[in-house]
């Protein structure tokens, strides 16, 4: 089952990707008010990284998908892994 990713302006978001090179952005960062601005060059060049994120409330299903071969979460994570 595949994760919504609803995120609306007051929404706390977490990302559950790997992470990122240089600091750019951390495992488990949390974001309120929608995804981080500073990261508008990344999205544009790799558009799942923006599936790795995920309202606060669905954490634990986030995790398991990630971690589970074949879902959707899985691949996007192993894809982030080169960003």
């Amino acid at each position: 089952m595949a994760i919504k990713n609803q995120k609306s302006a007051s929404e706390k978001l977490i990302y559950v990707g790997p992470n990122l090179s240089r600091g750019r952005l951390l495992q488990y960062q949390v974001f309120i008010g929608g995804l981080p601005k500073h990261l508008d060059a990344e999205f544009d060049e790799f558009p799942q990284l923006e599936k790795l994120f995920v309202s606060v409330e669905q954490l634990n299903r986030a995790l398991e998908e990630v971690q589970q071969t074949g879902t959707p979460l899985n691949k996007y994570y192993k894809q982030a892994m080169e960003v």
